[in-house]
């Protein structure tokens, strides 16, 4: 999903997610081949991840652009845990830079650099989960915005939760506000591989260029 959630691999222990995902808006269509996200445990409540992903662009009016989209480097803190504090609480600062500099100018990522400090909050309701996501996001190029979202998750047998949510950005503000929702599915093929897959869709969208978007892929756990 979208939104972010408090949890960590565990002290010396790996996730790492491997997916294509895709954004269609009219007249163009994006790839992710494939979605890259490491995240590694320094602790119980330490997560460094890094993200990337090449980019495969095609619009109407030329053939398709291929190159390095945005990469993000980032630190979770969970310091709070439910199971002492009734309450998953993390804070997730992470960094969103271009590696190749022609990114932006092709499309295939967007301009300048750009921070986030959002905070995380998780409560689990026997078979349901609540995940949280706000905080500030700014950025070298552009107006600052807020990034918020929520998600729930009922578990429909012991392996498998569907999950629902809604994600957006607005200015400090709150005008011009980007919403999206987006249903996914988490089912757990072994003890070390997840599938995860979603699909949504911006409800609301100021420049009126509403985009659809999927997401299909695999965790690896060890």
């Amino acid at each position: 999903m979208i939104t972010d959630d408090p949890g960590t691999p565990g002290n010396g222990k790996w996730e790492i997610n491997l997916a294509i995902a895709f954004e269609h808006r009219s007249g163009e269509t994006s790839l992710d081949l494939p979605a890259i996200d490491l995240n590694y445990g320094v602790g119980e409540q330490i997560q460094l991840t890094l993200q990337t992903a090449p980019v495969l662009l095609t619009r109407e009016d030329h053939g398709p652009v291929g190159g390095l989209g945005g990469t993000e480097a980032a630190m979770k803190w969970r310091f709070l845990d439910e199971e002492k504090s009734g309450l998953n609480i993390a804070m997730f600062p992470r960094v969103i830079f271009n590696i190749q500099q022609s990114s932006a100018r092709r499309g295939l990522a967007e301009d300048g650099t750009r921070f986030q400090i959002p905070f995380q909050i998780a409560k689990t309701f026997g078979r349901f989960h609540a995940d949280a996501e706000f905080g500030p996001l700014t950025s070298t190029l552009g107006r600052s915005e807020w990034i918020y979202g929520i998600v729930g998750g009922v578990e429909v047998a012991k392996t498998t939760m569907l999950m629902a949510e809604l994600h957006g950005t607005s200015r400090m503000n709150f005008s011009r506000d980007v919403l999206t929702v987006n249903f996914g599915l988490r089912h757990q093929l072994t003890e070390a591989r997840i599938l995860i897959a979603s699909i949504g869709h911006e409800l609301r969208d100021p420049d009126q260029a509403r985009a659809f978007i999927g997401y299909v892929g695999v965790q690896l756990l060890f």
